[in-house]
Parts: structure tokens; sequence; C-alpha cells
């Protein structure tokens, strides 16, 4: 049977609200593609998840509503690509970073080649900090503020070597304000919880994984490849997925320089 999706799961996974899912459902260009013969209730499936990652794309180049319908319907692209960047040329704000995008659509290039490799993560012990950020943009500053919160709490606290770190987030649908979170990193032995701290042993997975170099709100095609993978090879996640951000704002100096780690935990469907 194929993987389907509820609506909340399905934000999650390619990283936009629920609102805007039933927005671009209202509009007609992404409908839930199952519905449930017997309750009615409506599913996404793992393919749409593209659909939704190139609608996204054509979002952030500015094309409208009605021009993302068209895109979709088969038209040819290059008329609406090149016209819109024509606009945007006038445009003051955001001009330079539009204009990019849109000469890699029209070129074919804007796609992130990802390779999936599937690794066997052994187990360990993590410490974590459990919270809410009011946005994506305080991410750094929740996570490098978290080792200090653990000593504060465990004076003999010790990080493993290989520094194995990451975030999952807690919220049933994707949420751009009050996000959930916890961010994990490992630890030679689990110490006594105290406020947002806590400590909590995994046991090995076997997980699918993809690097995403980029802004963060690119993630979602990295997420979409995963998926595609797991589609392909009747794989299905087991646990939730991972963000393992090697490097970012603390080391790097542009958003196109930042790398990130997808981990999805899978097993047999």
């Amino acid at each position: 049977m194929s993987m389907r999706y509820r609506i909340g799961e399905f934000s999650k996974l390619g990283k936009v609200s629920v609102k805007t899912l039933r927005y671009y459902d209202e509009e007609g260009i992404l409908r839930p593609g199952y519905v449930d013969g017997f309750n009615r209730y409506r599913y996404y499936l793992p393919e749409q998840l593209t659909t939704l990652c190139t609608i996204l794309r054509y979002r952030r180049a500015g094309l409208s509503i009605e021009e993302i319908k068209t895109l979709l319907s088969g038209a040819d692209p290059l008329p609406i690509l090149r016209g819109r960047r024509a606009e945007t040329e006038s445009e003051k704000d955001s001009a330079e970073r539009r204009m990019a995008l849109l000469d890699l659509m029209i070129e074919g290039d804007d796609h992130m080649d990802y390779e999936i490799e599937v690794k066997t993560i052994p187990g360990f012990i993590a410490a974590y900090r459990e919270g809410m950020i009011d946005s994506y943009s305080d991410m750094a500053g929740f996570v490098m503020g978290f080792a200090e919160m653990c000593r504060r709490s465990n004076p003999d606290v010790e990080f493993t070597e290989d520094d194995y770190c990451f975030v999952t987030y807690a919220d049933p649908e994707y949420r751009e304000r009050d996000i959930s979170l916890r961010y994990y990193q490992s630890v030679k032995k689990a110490g006594t919880p105290a406020g947002e701290i806590g400590f909590k042993e995994f046991g090995p997975v076997t997980a699918a994984c993809v690097k995403h170099r980029g802004p963060y709100d690119g993630l979602g095609e990295a997420y979409a490849a995963i998926m595609r993978w797991m589609s392909e090879n009747g794989m299905e996640l087991v646990e939730p997925p991972r963000e393992c951000y090697i490097d970012g704002c603390w080391n790097k100096g542009s958003e196109d320089e930042y790398l990130t780690e997808i981990q999805f935990p899978i097993g047999k469907a």
C-alpha cells in the first residue's frame, strides 16, 4: 500500500503551514491525492511533495497563483519566467535573490542534486534542550546556549568526541512562529534532568540521509528527495526526522554556505 499522509504530517515534511496547504487546495493547485472511500478522509501522497516543492520555488520567485496554475498545466514556462524576471529587475527589494533563482529556473538548473546515503547510526545517549523559539531566526541562539545551560545543572557532563547533534520538531504541523523543538547532543553518560534539560537513550537505527547546502527555506527539497527514495524502495519513517546543522550562521557568512544533513530513520513499509 502506498504511503499516505494527513495534512499535518504532510505540512511537516514539506516545511509549509497547514493554512497554506488548505489555500493551495482551495485554489486547485495542490489537492490531496487520495480520498478514503469509507471515512472520506483526505490524504496526500509521497509524490505530491515534489509538486509542493515546485509550487514553493515558483512562489519564492514571485509568481502568482494563476501563473503557477498555468505552469502546472504543462504550459511552456519560459515566457512566464522571462516576463517575471523582467518585472523583478525594476523591484528594489530582494531583486538580486529573485533574479538568481529565476535565472536558474530558466536554465533548468534550479534543482540541487541529492545523493541518498543509507547509514547505520549506532545507539547513543543524548542530552537535550526542550523549548520554544519565536521564529527560525532564533535557532542559533537556542542551540548555542545549550552547552552552558546543560553544564549549569550537570557540571560533570561530557559530550562525545564525534559531537553528534540534531534537532527534532514537536509540533503536529509546520509552524513559522512559536516553534516547539528539541536539540540533542550525544554525551558519554546520562545526567540529571533539570528544567529544559533532559537526557534520552537512543537505540541504533538505519537512516536515509541527504546533505543540503544553502538556505533553510530550501530544505523541503531535501525532504522530497528522501521521500521519493523511500517510496521507490519500499521504506517508511520509523522515528521523527533529524536535522543536523553542520555549517550555519555560527561559522559561515552567507546562507548559501550553510550545510544541513537530513536523517530519516527508516524501516521496511
